[in-house]
C-alpha cells in the first residue's frame, strides 16, 4: 500500500516539477524533474545515485530514489493520513522538508490547542505523529463527516502555506514572477488533485 501511495504522490509532484529548466530567476538554479544540482549532489554522496549523473542525464528512477528517501521517507508520509501525505509530500519537495514539517505543527497547534503545544522545530517526531494521530481518532469520535478534521488540517496547512509563499516575496521582490505559478500550481492545484 505505502508504494502505490508513494508512486500515486510523485505522478502529481512530477506534474508540477515538469522537466530540465534553468530558469535564471529562479532561485533553484538548474533543475530537473523538479530536483536541484545541490539535492543531485547530496544524493549521490549518500550513495543513492551514481556519481556520472548529472542534471541533464538524470532518469526518472534517480528523482524516483531521491524523492523517495529524501523527502517521503524523512516526513514519515506513510504514516500520514491520506491526503496529508500528499500535501506535505508536495511541500517537503517545494519547501525542504523541514518547513513542510513546520508548517504541518503550526497547523496542528491550532486545531488541537492542547496545554502542550507542539515545538515548531520541523522534525517528524514521535509528537507530530501522535497529534495527527490525535485528530484522525477525533474524526472517528465525534459526530462528524468521516474525515472532516483530516480535510481541516490539510485546508489549514494549505493556507499556512499561502503565507509562507507570502514571506519569500515580501523578504525577496525578485520572486514576486512566481507567486502566481505557487498558487494555482501548488496550492489551488494540489488542493483538487488531494480531493479538497
Amino acid at each position: 500500500m505505502s508504494a502505490i501511495k508513494f508512486e500515486d504522490a510523485l505522478k502529481i509532484v512530477l506534474g508540477f516539477e515538469g522537466g530540465y529548466s534553468n530558469d535564471p530567476n529562479d532561485k533553484g538554479g538548474e533543475t530537473n524533474y523538479g530536483i536541484t544540482a545541490a539535492t543531485l549532489e547530496s544524493a549521490k554522496v549518500k550513495g543513492w545515485v551514481p556519481t556520472n549523473v548529472t542534471i541533464k542525464n538524470i532518469k526518472l528512477d534517480h528523482a524516483k530514489t531521491i524523492y523517495k528517501r529524501g523527502y517521503w521517507d524523512v516526513i514519515k508520509a506513510d504514516s500520514l493520513p491520506d491526503p496529508l501525505d500528499l500535501i506535505l509530500f508536495d511541500m517537503a519537495v517545494n519547501h525542504g522538508p523541514g518547513t513542510a514539517v513546520k508548517l504541518l505543527q503550526q497547523s496542528l497547534n491550532s486545531i488541537l490547542k492542547t496545554g502542550s503545544s507542539l515545538a515548531i522545530d520541523g522534525a517528524m517526531g514521535p509528537k507530530t505523529l501522535a497529534a495527527v494521530k490525535d485528530v484522525t481518532s477525533m474524526d472517528h469520535n465525534m459526530w462528524l463527516q468521516p474525515n472532516s478534521l483530516v480535510r481541516y488540517l490539510c485546508i489549514d496547512v494549505l493556507m499556512n502555506r499561502v503565507e509562507f509563499y507570502t514571506s519569500i516575496i515580501t523578504n525577496n521582490k525578485s520572486q514576486e514572477r512566481f507567486f502566481k505559478g505557487w498558487i494555482v500550481n501548488r496550492v489551488v492545484k494540489l488542493k483538487q488533485q488531494a480531493g479538497l
